[in-house]
């Protein structure tokens, strides 16, 4: 059950992550940059009290995880900033089945004794169809449809990194240097990547790089997103070690576009949600929760 609540916590603050550019619509390169070496730089300093970690297939795994966090970091900030934040958390939706699908891949020994117990793999997929759907459903307007085709990176980068952070989260049995080398090494990849990617579609020179990164109104933002990106990582990771497919957390952190809607609601924003396919996306998530924790032996 520990999962579900981290899970949770996962989507409360992806619901905050992907608000913030809705409204100061500032360059996503640099909130990535900001997100990158700011988490980096301030969990560097414990590094140093835990074991080294020496396996090059986990180093690996880091830099590609960093490389995902990139490119998914920028797409969901510039697509906060031109389509909001309602629309951008909706969209990530379909990652939910991506996710599920990858990780059946990695690990087809669990996946196939799981298909053997048909009872309990038919009603799994029929749990998420439903949670399909009603993304299906929420994307009819234009403006959305137009989200998907930019966010589509952002959505394969989710489903890719969600599997690598289940690996990441098994990497050793202490679950806080997983969590730390993924808050050091990970996202100061992360952190290369929106440099090199803003100075070459900006062309910008090394002072106005650090003029633009440094400006006093970004510098407040990028303080924001570095404390509760902290938190998102971490409760990712943990949801991740914990629940039997990394699909299931994605599927539990799109909640966020519920806390989206209320948050907007509160702030007087506009955020035309679907409440009837936002209460079906609600009842096949909980369908879900139940499947996997009710004594059914879902293992993967």
């Amino acid at each position: 059950m520990l999962w579900i609540i981290d899970s949770l916590v996962y989507g409360f603050f992806t619901a905050l992550y992907t608000l913030v550019n809705q409204k100061h619509k500032f360059n996503g390169y640099v909130l990535g940059i900001w997100r990158g070496f700011g988490i980096s730089l301030l969990f560097l300093p414990f590094l140093f009290f835990i074991p080294l970690q020496k396996s090059i297939d986990n180093w690996a795994l880091l830099i590609f995880q960093g490389i995902m966090i990139g490119i998914y970091d920028s797409h969901l900030f510039f697509s906060s900033a031109k389509y909001g934040a309602g629309a951008t958390s909706r969209v990530l939706s379909v990652a939910v089945l991506i996710t599920t699908i990858i990780w059946w891949i990695l690990t087809p020994q669990l996946f196939f004794v799981l298909v053997q117990n048909e009872n309990v793999f038919i009603t799994l997929l029929l749990a998420l169809s439903g949670f399909s759907i009603s993304y299906w459903y929420m994307i009819k307007e234009p403006i959305t449809k137009s989200c998907v085709e930019y966010m589509a990176p952002a959505i394969f980068s989710l489903a890719g990194m969600s599997a690598a952070t289940k690996e990441i989260a098994m990497m050793g049995q202490d679950v806080w240097h997983n969590i730390l080398y993924y808050l050091v090494v990970a996202t100061f990849v992360s952190g290369i990547y929106n440099t090199i990617l803003y100075v070459k579609t900006s062309s910008v020179s090394r002072k106005e790089l650090f003029a633009n990164v440094f400006a006093p109104e970004v510098v407040k933002v990028g303080i924001y997103i570095v404390g509760f990106s902290a938190i998102l990582i971490a409760s990712k990771t943990m949801a991740m070690r914990l629940s039997p497919n990394p699909g299931y957390v994605v599927a539990l952190m799109l909640t966020a576009p519920i806390f989206v809607f209320f948050l907007n609601k509160y702030n007087k924003i506009p955020d035309n949600v679907s409440i009837k396919v936002g209460f079906c996306m609600v009842f096949f998530l909980v369908l879900l929760m139940l499947i996997v924790n009710m004594g059914a032996n879902v293992i993967d």
